[in-house]
């Protein structure tokens, strides 16, 4: 048995973890490899649903191919939530049905264990099954379940040495903690947060003490077991399980302590946990590879690496990069989880095949007992998947820019200044760092000092049930509702018409859509006049830090946004003179409704825009539901584009002043750019147009749609003879 060696995480350590970690991940995990894991681990999961009896469990791989499986009904047994897990975290990435069809499959018959008092365990059992379940639906038996298993776990507090103890299987032990229980305590605050007993976040803070005390060693390294005497407390042993030696690091137990500590501070925002997850953290980062992926003990001779605590750890530090104030280690963890991912994905780890029934290849469950080593392990899998959707729910690390929520009015407040005036566009990112939330994103005007909710005008909630929702008047409502996550960014747009004391506000999820939030809401009763947009407030509902704000940004004044009017000389205004030759336009359209009879037209800035007969070229969303173009004597399309309310649709235009034609492309959310119009001719009996000087934007009801962004850019240079010929003859 070799002597542990010593590696303390300060300086030189850190220096080391700087060079390799800052400079950005070598192998640059990005979106593609993201969709492309989800890809393999759909296949997989779907397979293994369909080779497997319900109620029958996978834990890992056995040399001919399949999973070796357990019964929900085994109480000892600690991965059974694992595989339920793993099918809602793809039910939450595509919202197919078939997924949560599998994942209720194999989640209720874990409702066996919810009374189960025998095991540490059922925070692994519970919180990837019951409690993704239950974040998912809303469905109350999953709550009910998981406060039931919370209760069970809490029967197992120690109270004289502050521990849930783990076990009572070994005969050798007396009063046993383990490293592993830190992502236990999950259950007990979940469950003290949402109906449970209070008291059960104090024996969940008090474990994770005695863990800190015990477990890590002064060098951010960890033990794996401690023993105490039941009857003083007094520790009787510390040492290993399932590591190398009784002075070693086994590397999933660093692991554990990395994802516990760090969850702890999501749920109690104390210091102290912070501050530990950090330990062990910078401890971990240094004893690694160069591929990011640890050795099964750091401190074994013997090579065999564990891809289970990489994943474990991965998930954890795209978590703990949002919580730690310094933006350097915020880089840090964010890069490091990103290698750690570039590896996981690589062929080395990541089995693409069907060889093996898993995702993840070389994990090691027990080794000293030779047990599953080099294996596919269930719960390696698990941590990967969520550390992949992590990673889609928010694709880039925290900036020295974001703005965190507070509680204090003052602390939340950022100046936005004074000239923010008439119309504008507000856009920026917020990313939950916990759920729920009663949490607010508030507006006032520059001259307010504000010291209360009834100061603000306009205000976005995160509300407690989990959703979104906007101050409408008197109260908050929402047009559709749109959940939110913990750790997902979500992009928000608003436009605010102060003259008119209205707003309007679109959210888009991660990976989603954009969806109307907010529907010209009206200001705050009460609230403080506001005459410009002049000040942001970022704030908490319960703690500093419940959210971030990140790129966020005023547009524009009354000019920036227009809205369609009924008629066509209301709906008119100019765009200037000048703008002659070829010109190049760009702009935004929102339609506020389907099926809609709206013109987006432009006219001579001499003539009297009173009819469509004025405008030499104009688009229509037509009340068919699509978008189509003028072309001489009658609407027509080059392709089929249809349009649905709330979404935003990019218009490009090349007019062709000279050749009196046009073209148009557009480019539906999400999607590329179509040709709507290839060289359309300008109406005859308009005005001739010398210029675009005008643009009307006709609708039958007011504000049926909206164009946001317009610009015009003059066209120089030499262009396709095609667009170089003659003015077509005038009819």
């Amino acid at each position: 048995m070799s002597r542990r060696v010593t590696s303390r995480p300060g300086a030189l350590l850190l220096w080391g973890l700087f060079c390799a970690l800052l400079a950005g991940p070598a192998g640059a995990f990005d979106g593609a490899a993201a969709a492309r894991v989800i890809q393999v681990a759909q296949r997989k999961v779907a397979r293994t649903a369909a080779m497997t009896p319900v109620g029958q469990y996978p834990k890992s791989s056995k040399p001919d191919g399949t999973w070796l499986l357990v019964p929900a009904n085994d109480m000892i047994g600690w991965t059974q939530g694992f595989f339920p897990g793993e099918n809602w975290l793809l039910y939450e990435q595509s919202r197919t049905p078939d997924w949560r069809t599998r994942a209720e499959a194999w989640t209720r018959p874990l409702e066996v264990q919810q009374c189960n008092m025998q095991t540490h365990d059922l925070g692994f059992k519970f919180m990837p099954s019951y409690g993704l379940a239950y974040q998912l639906t809303g469905d109350t038996y999953y709550k009910q379940v998981l406060l039931t298993a919370a209760g069970a776990l809490a029967s197992r507090y120690n109270p004289r040495v502050d521990i849930i103890s783990c076990c009572d299987w070994n005969p050798d032990w007396h009063l046993p903690m383990v490293a592993d229980t830190m992502v236990d305590l999950e259950l007990l605050l979940w469950g003290a947060r949402n109906g449970g007993q209070v008291g059960w976040r104090d024996m969940a803070l008090n474990h994770a003490l005695r863990d800190l005390a015990d477990i890590v060693r002064p060098d951010g390294s960890t033990f794996h077991v401690v023993d105490y005497d039941p009857n003083t407390g007094a520790q009787l042993f510390r040492g290993t399980f399932q590591g190398y030696s009784n002075t070693s690091t086994w590397s999933r137990g660093q692991a554990w302590n990395v994802y516990g500590f760090t969850m702890l501070y999501r749920y109690t925002h104390d210091p102290r946990m912070l501050d530990a997850a950090q330990r062990v953290t910078d401890y971990y980062l240094s004893r690694l590879p160069s591929d990011a992926v640890p050795n099964w003990d750091f401190d074994a001779p013997n090579l065999q690496k564990d891809s289970s605590a990489a994943a474990a750890v991965a998930s954890a530090l795209l978590e703990l990069s949002n919580y730690v104030p310094d933006a350097s280690k915020q880089s840090m963890y964010w890069n490091a989880a990103l290698r750690m991912l570039d590896s996981l994905s690589s062929p080395a780890y990541l089995d693409s095949s069907d060889t093996t029934p898993g995702l993840l290849l070389h994990g090691v469950g027990n080794l000293p007992a030779g047990q599953e080593v080099d294996v596919n392990l269930i719960y390696g899998d698990y941590y990967f998947l969520e550390a992949v959707r992590r990673f889609q729910r928010q694709t880039r690390p925290p900036s020295a820019s974001d703005w965190y929520s507070k509680l204090d009015f003052a602390a939340a407040t950022h100046a936005l200044g004074s000239s923010n005036t008439g119309t504008v566009t507000v856009e920026f990112d917020v990313t939950p760092l916990d759920a729920p939330l009663d949490s607010v994103i508030g507006y006032a005007d520059s001259s307010t000092t504000v010291t209360a909710f009834s100061q603000l005008s306009m205000l976005i909630r995160m509300n407690a049930s989990g959703f979104f929702d906007v101050r409408n008047g008197a109260l908050y409502a929402a047009a559709n509702p749109v959940p939110y996550a913990a750790l997902s960014t979500y992009h928000f747009r608003m436009v605010v018409d102060l003259p008119g004391q209205k707003y309007s506000v679109w959210v888009t999820p991660p990976g989603g859509t954009e969806v109307l939030l907010a529907d010209r809401f009206a200001f705050r009763t009460g609230s403080l006049p506001i005459d410009d947009l002049g000040k942001v407030l970022t704030k908490s509902g319960f703690v500093d830090n419940e959210y971030r704000v990140s790129g966020h940004t005023v547009v524009g004044s009354a000019s920036s946004v227009w809205f369609s009017k009924p008629g066509f000389f209301a709906g008119t205004r100019s765009l200037g003179p000048g703008h002659t030759g070829i010109q190049m336009i760009d702009f935004d359209v929102t339609p506020r409704s389907n099926n809609i009879d709206g013109v987006i037209g432009y006219a001579d800035s001499s003539a009297n825009v009173v009819s469509r007969s004025e405008l030499a070229m104009h688009l229509r969303l037509n009340p068919a539901g699509f978008i189509d173009a003028y072309n001489g004597t009658r609407y027509a399309a080059a392709a089929s584009v249809p349009y649905v309310a709330n979404s935003t649709y990019h218009i490009r235009i090349l007019a062709n002043l000279p050749a009196q034609r046009y073209s148009v492309w557009v480019r539906s959310p999400g999607g590329a750019e179509v040709l709507l119009a290839d060289r359309f001719v300008f109406r005859p009996e308009a005005p001739v147009m010398d210029d675009i000087g005008q643009l009307s934007l006709k609708s039958t009801l007011d504000s049926d749609f909206s164009v946001a962004g317009h610009t015009m850019v003059p066209v120089t240079g030499l262009l396709p003879p095609e667009e170089e010929q003659p003015p077509a003859p005038r009819e």
